[in-house]
């Protein structure tokens, strides 16, 4: 009884979600299929507060709906400045809950996405070329694009498992970490497949798409989640290769962002959360 229970509001949810209209509220509701003559019964009080059915749904069938997705799946979570603590941590939470493995949490510093800081991504970016290997990055690529492949050399990998840090992801790793463009992790974190980006404050657009551009090259999946409202993420759906969730702040956008990750690396792209144009939840 209890899994036909979960069953029964994940499916609720999954309708709710996908038409966005509140369950008893929307335009197939009994009180609307009423002949204009006839007389309407007595109103009742709703089971729930419309305006948060979302993530009270979210919050019931989050554990039937992510089950075991993330099942021998590695993840690397990056979050950039502004982004709540308290957010990420339920992120976290949630890909564990969907039996993932979280192998290295990244913050980036101010430096990293201040459009005022060119030279110094320039600069370093081209040192790092010099000393590494070929492949790092791509000679052509302009300033933030060539440092979003960098960092993304450094915490992500296109394999389908984690792998060990390299020599050339630890040399990044050292260089960026000592100009404080990178900072937690740490020397024996992995390089995790699936990359899930948290944004924070606003960026500037050509900033945080040449970065998140940068990264896609790296990774073999990458989801990037912003609050609701958030400004960042329209650019991002034009690139076309990462899947992008807004609404985190809200039980409904982080469980969208998990079940995201959950096939960024076989079917990249996508915009979903309480603003998505693909819907509320990537399911199927």
């Amino acid at each position: 009884m209890l899994v036909r229970r979960h069953l029964v509001v994940a499916v609720a949810l999954v309708l709710a979600l996908a038409t966005g209209v509140a369950l008893g509220a929307g335009p197939l509701s009994h009180e609307r299929l009423l002949p204009t003559t006839a007389t309407p019964p007595p109103s009742q009080e709703p089971a729930t507060d419309p305006g948060a059915s979302a993530d009270d749904l979210a919050e019931s069938a989050a554990a039937t709906l992510l089950g075991s997705r993330l099942d021998g799946r590695v993840v690397a979570v990056l979050s950039t400045p502004g982004a709540d603590d308290g957010v990420v941590e339920d992120l976290v939470a949630g890909i564990r809950e969907a039996e993932g493995s979280v192998v290295a949490r990244w913050s980036a510093g101010r430096s990293l996405v201040s459009p005022r800081e060119k030279t110094l991504i320039d600069t370093l970016g081209s040192q790092l070329l010099e000393q590494l290997a070929g492949g790092a990055a791509a000679d052509d690529a302009v300033a933030y694009e060539r440092m979003g492949q960098l960092v993304g050399r450094a915490i992500a990998s296109p394999k389908a498992t984690g792998v060990a840090a390299d020599r050339d992801a630890l040399t990044i790793r050292q260089s960026i970490g000592a100009a404080s463009l990178l900072s937690g992790g740490g020397e024996e974190s992995r390089l995790a497949p699936l990359l899930l980006v948290v944004l924070g404050s606003d960026i500037e657009d050509h900033v945080v798409a040449d970065l998140v551009s940068g990264l896609s090259t790296r990774a073999a999946g990458v989801v990037v989640a912003a609050p609701a409202g958030a400004r960042d993420l329209a650019v991002l759906d034009e690139l076309g290769s990462v899947t992008t969730v807004d609404g985190v702040d809200g039980p409904a956008g982080r469980l969208a962002a998990v079940l995201a990750l959950a096939r960024a690396d076989a079917e990249p792209g996508g915009s979903y959360g309480a603003s998505g144009s693909d819907g509320m939840l990537p399911l199927g």
